[in-house]
């Protein structure tokens, strides 16, 4: 495809970001961010060092518009998306020079911060969300066709160096690939940190996620939402387009079916015809044509939503107390766990933590505890794996309808909304795009009762609409 050919496909694509298409909206939200870090926006020198496995770094000196699709990979690695931590106890970093410190930028590759915290940058290094950009790359390349991981995602996954580029070059980097820029390294600490993460100050947003949720930080408390502004339902590009401009999903709450109107509310005005594989990523809405069905929050991530409201919230617990406890070095230094990423049940430190509460309802080791929570995980493993098997039933049937006929109007009307309903008690139950982990019930820790709620409400929906085609 040529440049102009390139470009002519990608105007879909321009509307992306139609939100920071005035400077007065790009700047709104950016003097928030210099209030909160001005060093990373106006201060020093950037250190910059090309990790092992990013791709060539050539820069063109040419702008190009990518085709359809930018936003493409984001959910095939939905679930290593970008977490934080709060109250890190970093291990003593070695002396920076003094007299160079107050030049330099806080910015730094995760080679320098490791460096300067070899436990937390160790144990980071074997996490998955670590390798964001190669599982990214791997999507877009061989999956989706693309030459390389759209710069566009790293809007999320390297917010200080997307904001730096994008404030130098505008919309144009939206289109462009990461391997243009140089310095935007994936997975960066600034994702979460705020500064030198020796301090510990964290907070979550980004540019891209600040725009589409508008009632995100109000509804969530604000420990959820380092991690939450990854982990939590994605709008994607449609929402950005100029016609759905200033869509807020939490518009009615943060459940399934408040989420659910708010979508439908939106889109009643603008009619979804898109079927390309874009169009339905992390929770966009998109037109199945086999069917003839508007399917919302499709391919979910909501970790963040469905831990609300949980036992494990309502004791006080955060994600980080599970999945980034502190722990100690061989030496015996205290640090933060840096391995996100890695099952609480396989980390001893989480699972004593665990023992905390769970000793009182009669469990007496951290065997039995892991014991315990795969036996939560099985039965929503199970009920989740029935449902799967009914709505793969009322597609069929739907399918069939559809194509052939005979099924009333008003009879296949219902249908179609009964699969849509549970499709979104499916997915949302979930709490990742991870069909894998949907299916094996492994987010059962984050909310079981919740997630059993929803998967026995999908199953009634089925079954009467099942019963309604046969």
């Amino acid at each position: 495809m040529n440049g102009k050919s390139r470009r002519e496909s990608g105007e879909r694509e321009k509307k992306l970001f139609s939100l920071f298409k005035t400077k007065a909206a790009i700047s709104q939200h950016r003097f928030r961010w210099v209030r909160a870090r001005p060093t990373l926006l106006k201060r020093g020198v950037y250190h910059v060092t090309i990790e092992r496995g990013m791709g060539p770094m050539t820069k063109t000196s040419e702008r190009k518009m990518r085709a359809t699709g930018v936003t493409l990979a984001v959910v095939a690695v939905a679930t290593a998306a970008i977490v934080g931590c709060f109250g890190c106890a970093p291990t003593t970093p070695s002396a920076p020079d003094s007299s160079a410190a107050e030049e330099e930028s806080v910015y730094k590759t995760n080679a320098e911060w490791t460096t300067m915290y070899p436990a937390e940058g160790e144990s980071f290094a074997q996490a998955k969300m670590s390798k964001t950009y190669d599982a990214f790359y791997a999507a877009s390349t061989a999956a989706f066709g693309l030459e390389d991981a759209p710069a566009a995602c790293a809007s999320c996954h390297s917010r200080v160096m997307f904001e730096k580029h994008f404030n130098e070059v505008g919309y144009d980097i939206l289109y462009d690939n990461t391997s243009e820029y140089e310095d935007m390294e994936w997975s960066n600490c600034s994702n979460c940190h705020v500064g030198d993460p020796g301090e510990g100050e964290v907070e979550g947003g980004n540019l891209y996620g600040a725009v589409t949720s508008a009632s995100a930080s109000e509804l969530f408390p604000e420990e959820d939402m380092v991690c939450g502004q990854c982990h939590a339902m994605f709008p994607g590009q449609t929402y950005m387009e100029e016609a759905n401009e200033g869509i807020d999903q939490y518009k009615y709450g943060y459940d399934p079916d408040s989420m659910l109107k708010a979508m439908q509310e939106y889109f009643s005005e603008n009619e979804i015809t898109g079927t390309d594989i874009g169009a339905g990523m992390v929770g966009v809405p998109a037109l199945d044509p086999n069917i003839d069905t508007v399917l919302y929050l499709t391919d979910a991530c909501t970790a963040l939503e469905m831990f609300q409201d949980s036992k494990h919230q309502k004791a006080g617990l955060t994600c980080t107390d599970c999945h980034m406890p502190e722990t100690t070095t061989e030496e015996g230094s205290e640090y933060t766990w840096h391995n996100m990423t890695q099952s609480p049940l396989e980390n001893p430190v989480a699972l004593e933590k665990c023992m905390a509460c769970h000793e009182s309802q009669g469990i007496e080791n951290t065997e039995e505890m892991v014991e315990f929570a795969e036996g939560k995980m099985s039965e929503v493993s199970e009920l989740a794996t029935q449902t799967k098997t009914d709505l793969d039933t009322l597609y069929g049937l739907l399918s069939d309808a559809v194509a052939n006929g005979g099924v009333d109007e008003a009879t296949l009307d219902a249908a179609k909304e009964a699969y849509n309903q549970a499709n979104v008690y499916y997915l949302f139950q979930g709490g990742t795009s991870s069909e894998e982990v949907r299916l094996g019930g492994r987010e059962a820790a984050h909310n079981y009762e919740y997630q059993m709620e929803l998967l026995n409400k999908a199953e009634g929906i089925l079954h009467e609409a099942i019963d309604s085609l046969q």
